[in-house]
C-alpha cells in the first residue's frame, strides 16, 4: 500500500458500507514532527462494552498505520 493522505472521496468510499448510527474513533498516535498526520486508513473493529462486542469504525494517520514497502 502506497502512503498518501486520504481525500474526502476516499473516507466517504471507505464509510458507505457502514450504518449511520457505526461508533467512530481516532487511534491516537504522536507526531514528532508536527501536530497534525494524513489520515490514511478507516477500518472496521469492534470494542468491549460490559461484556459486549460493539462494532466501530477506527481512522488511523500515517504514523499509526503500517505499509508495506514499495520498492
Amino acid at each position: 500500500m502506497k502512503k498518501y493522505a486520504m481525500r474526502v472521496k476516499d473516507l466517504k468510499e471507505a464509510l458507505s458500507e457502514f450504518s449511520d448510527d457505526t461508533e467512530v474513533f481516532i487511534a491516537n498516535s504522536v507526531n514528532i514532527c508536527g501536530n497534525i498526520s494524513p489520515l490514511c486508513e478507516a477500518r472496521e473493529d469492534v470494542y468491549g462494552f460490559f461484556g459486549t462486542s460493539v462494532p466501530c469504525i477506527i481512522l488511523g494517520s500515517e504514523v499509526n498505520t503500517e505499509f508495506d514497502e514499495e520498492d
